[in-house]
This record gives structure tokens, sequence and C-alpha cells, in this order.
């Protein structure tokens, strides 16, 4: 059989961890470890999560680099044992099924460095939703994960070790969109990528209103969101990316710009740094420019005073601009899952055991 590491990044999630690792414990397929790397969690926590603890279930601490789930990745990954990899927020759960289906389609492929499967989201128990995270199907992943249209999740891939290596680990500077800069990297560095979009979704990622450091707006998140572009300009740069995808990225500086705008009151000073770091990183043309300059101008003069002039001005832009800058259908969106599908994966869910779904 072939070890499979279950890299489980965890802070004060105490409770949820519990069901998370009692979900590996499950599973079909048992030539596995956990390793949980906290980030810190509270004494309390910590302690809390002690039990958990046995000799196929590791649990280390990060005492050094940055905070963030993207250290504490990479710092389970250098601890791994195992062939294969498989990433697992501490709030998320795996089907009985999942590293069964998994490994037997990487057998089955042995030639490929990841393979991806559909992943659900939930809020209370597996199934208590038919909603696929987004959209597996289809091709142009790498344009997709550019327009920030994710066709997978985190926990989607299984990934075969070295080949995580390969593609560079995780930013442990990039807070936001972590996951996505790595997989933009992996395929811009052409590693071989299998998808599964008829498989049946076998982890299960949570949805609540429980409040997440990634949907904050604090400084030091922003300043992530600027330097997952900056990081990604560079990728595009080092891999000689057609004008194309180059292009693509471009219109995200415009985007955030927006996203700064519209979302945080106090956005001067990091819409500044963002338009500056467009113009420095993808040298677009002298027009350009000046279009986008003066767009974000009237936008900050007008926005709470007179809403339509910035309405003109955006329809204005929108004539002018590249279309990436607007992108339109290829923004990131759940959807259903087919009807005969959720109704045999609820019939293999049904039989779990309540308490630990």
């Amino acid at each position: 059989m072939a070890l499979v590491s279950v890299i489980i990044p965890h802070f004060n999630r105490a409770d949820l961890l519990a069901q998370t690792i009692d979900s590996v414990r499950r599973q079909s397929h048992q030539d596995w470890e956990v390793i949980v790397v906290d980030d810190g969690s509270d004494a309390q926590q910590w302690l809390a999560i002690q039990p958990l603890a046995d000799e196929r279930t590791h649990i280390i601490r990060r005492t050094d680099g940055t905070k963030g789930p993207s250290r504490c990745r990479n710092l389970g990954v250098a601890g791994a044992r195992g062939h294969y990899i498989l990433f697992l927020d501490s709030d998320d759960l795996l089907a009985p099924w999942c590293l069964a289906q998994r490994v037997q389609r990487a057998e089955a492929f042995p030639d490929q460095d990841l393979w991806v499967f559909p992943v659900m989201l939930f809020e209370q128990t597996p199934g208590d939703l038919s909603v696929c995270w987004n959209r597996l199907e289809g091709e142009h992943d790498l344009e997709r994960f550019l327009r920030s249209d994710p066709p997978w999740h985190t926990s989607s891939p299984l990934w075969r070790r070295d080949a995580f290596n390969r593609a560079g680990s995780f930013n442990e500077a990039v807070m936001y969109g972590d996951d996505a800069d790595l997989h933009i990297r992996a395929l811009m560095g052409r590693l071989r990528c299998i998808k599964y979009p008829s498989a049946l979704p076998d982890a299960f990622v949570r949805r609540s209103a429980a409040a997440r450091i990634t949907n904050s707006l604090n400084p030091a998140l922003l300043q992530s969101r600027l330097t997952r572009l900056r990081e990604g300009s560079k990728a595009l740069m080092v891999t000689g990316a057609t004008d194309e995808l180059r292009q693509i990225w471009e219109g995200q500086y415009f985007v955030e710009g927006e996203f700064l705008l519209f979302n945080v009151e106090l956005h001067r000073v990091s819409l500044t740094k963002v338009i500056d770091s467009w113009q420095a990183e993808c040298g677009p043309p002298f027009i350009r420019r000046l279009i986008v300059r003066g767009y974000f101008w009237v936008a900050q003069t007008c926005r709470n005073r007179a809403y339509l002039v910035l309405r003109l001005a955006r329809r204005l832009s929108m004539l002018i601009l590249p279309k990436d800058y607007f992108p339109r259908g290829g923004s990131f969106h759940s959807h259903e899952i087919d009807p005969g599908d959720f109704t045999d994966l609820r019939h293999r869910l049904r039989d779990l055991p309540q308490g630990t779904q």
C-alpha cells in the first residue's frame, strides 16, 4: 500500500480538529499518517489537542517563520514520510473512501504529478448542501486560476511529494490565495495534472459564519494580497508566459484596485500601492496608465458624492481597457452537483456515525 501524509494546519479549533482527524481514521485505505502543525494556539487549545496524538497522528508546533497556514503546511511536508501528500484544513472532513479513491487513480496513472478530485461544501454535516466548491470540468485551468476562478480547492489534489517540492511549496508571504498561488506555479512549471470531475466528491469544505483570518481586511492581509499579485507577475516572467496570460494577470491588479475602492474604507494608501505595483510589474502602455489612474481618481472623488459619475467613468473605462480588467462569467462560484450523483453520495454518507460527521 502507498503511504499518504495528510497535512493539517491548526489554530484554535480543537473541537473541529478532533472531527477532522476522526474522518481520516475512518478511511478504508489505512496506510496514512496525519501531521498536525499548530500555528500558536492558545495554551488551553494546545493542551486540548494533545490527546489526539498517537503513533500515526503527529502534532507539532510552529516556532519559527511566518505565522499562517502556508508555513504550517510546508513544515508538515518537511516532516512527512508519505509518497503522496494531501492537504486538509482543520475544520474540513474526508469521506471514508477518499484516500482509497485517490490512491487507486494515482497508481493507475503513475506518470502524473497531481490528481485532482471534486470537493463539496457543507455546514454541519456532509451532505447537508448539494453544492460543489467550484466547477472542476473544462479546460484552461491556468487561465481560470489567473482570473481568480480557481477550478480546485487546497484539498482537491493528491500530490506526489517530490512534485510538490518541485512546484516550490507554499509561498509563506501569501496569506490570501496561497493555494491558488501554488497551483499557478505548478501549472506554469508544466507539472502533469489529471482531473476527475465525474468522480464522487470525497472531501468536504466547511462553510459557516465563524470568523476566518483570510476574510478580514487588516493591514497585514492587504499587504499579503499585494504580495500575491507581485509574486504572480514574477512567476509569469520567469516562465516566459504568453502575452495573453500576462494580460489576464494584469487585469487582476485592476480587480484588486476596485476591491479596495469599494470594500476598504481607508483604501487610499493600499490602492496607491496596487496601482504603482501594476505599473512597475506589468509595464502597461502610457495611454492605459493614464486611463487607469484617471478612472481611480474619479472613482475616489465621486464614490460617496456622485455615484452616477462613477458609473459613467466605469462604463467608459470598460470600452477602452482590456476585457480582462472586467472579468465576466469567470468569477469563482459554487455549483449544484448532479441530482443523481447527490443521491448516491447521501446514500453512502448516511451510515456514518452522527458524532463523527
